[in-house]
């Protein structure tokens, strides 16, 4: 369970300095069709999020649209989904402290998939999508030239040992 908590802290760090960066970048580059998204920057931020709140709907046992409709949830603006990313990254974190390996291999019926799946499957495609997806994010704003974080594990590792440092 350890190294999960260590996948997900490092996630929400991840979405979040992609997050940031894109705070910087004019809002045109961020509503232009980027070729190797899912359509544009903005929306394939906003689809990231999505999917992770899906998620923690489903593995907690609740409804997709307990969070409202489709349309209002997306509706939002970026910095509302850069909030939402650092929250979910908490209800997740808080969530693993919850869950054991019977509870890990549960079923988990995912809606949009026509086969089983389990719970620990549907964390990992959490971790392993939003990855997907911030690679294609940085990918489109280096090509423009945009100056891009580097999101690797290690870099957060020494951010997190420099802060604590007295």
């Amino acid at each position: 369970m350890h190294t999960l908590v260590d996948l997900f802290t490092y996630n929400r760090w991840a979405n979040r300095r992609v997050f940031e960066r894109c705070r910087g970048v004019d809002s045109t580059l961020l509503e232009t069709v980027a070729p190797g998204t899912i359509g544009t920057i903005s929306e394939t931020l906003k689809h990231l999020v999505g999917v992770e709140d899906a998620y923690r709907f489903m593995l907690k046992g609740q409804a997709l649209d307990a969070g409202g409709t489709r349309e209002s949830y997306f509706a939002r603006d970026l910095g509302w989904f850069l909030d939402r990313g650092q929250q979910l990254g908490d209800e997740y974190i808080a969530l693993l402290a919850h869950l054991d390996q019977s509870a890990l291999n549960q079923p988990l019926r995912v809606p949009w998939f026509n086969f089983p799946v389990t719970a620990h499957d549907g964390l990992l495609q959490v971790l392993t999508h939003s990855a997907q997806h911030r690679a294609q994010i940085l990918s489109v704003l280096g090509a423009q030239g945009v100056e891009v974080p580097n999101v690797d594990y290690v870099f957060m590792l020494a951010e997190t040992q420099s802060s604590n440092m007295p």
